[in-house]
């Protein structure tokens, strides 16, 4: 994807941008991944849920809805709200260990880095259980 971006004017990447942008956003019909998932560990909904809200001020962690959204998505960021739990912990540990490198400024790296492992399973089966939703409960609750 690298030498095709790079290929593009200045304009051309504005309306790739603004394409995607407008395009509708509903699941894939073909995604056969499960959601929501259930969490392993009920343990989890506390830590992720203030991580989300509260982020971690000793560690300079701002919480996740501040970029993300309350409810895991909001124009102009990944959506965290419909993805599973496997997916997210890839992409977690992924920042965390610099492999995926596409956030701007760092933002995520230098937060995912900071996680614990018990943390990074915790938002990612958090999101994966759909507990962003509005009045979500966990799966199998």
């Amino acid at each position: 994807m690298q030498p095709i971006a790079n290929s593009l004017s200045l304009e051309d990447s504005a309306d790739v941008a603004a394409y995607y942008w407008m395009m509708p956003i509903a699941p894939d019909p073909q995604d056969d991944r499960a959601f929501p998932q259930s969490l392993s560990d009920p343990k989890h909904e506390a830590v992720a849920g203030r991580l989300i809200t509260a982020g971690d001020g000793n560690r300079g962690l701002p919480p996740c809805q501040a970029c993300h959204g309350p409810v895991g998505f909001v124009t102009g960021a990944p959506s965290l709200a419909t993805q599973n739990a496997t997916y997210l912990l890839e992409q977690i540990e992924g920042f965390a260990s610099g492999r995926r490198a596409n956030d701007i400024n760092l933002r995520m790296r230098s937060i995912a880095v900071q996680l614990t492992d018990e943390e990074r399973h915790a938002l990612a089966e958090f999101y994966g259980a759909g507990l962003a939703e509005p009045n979500a409960r966990p799966a199998g609750r």
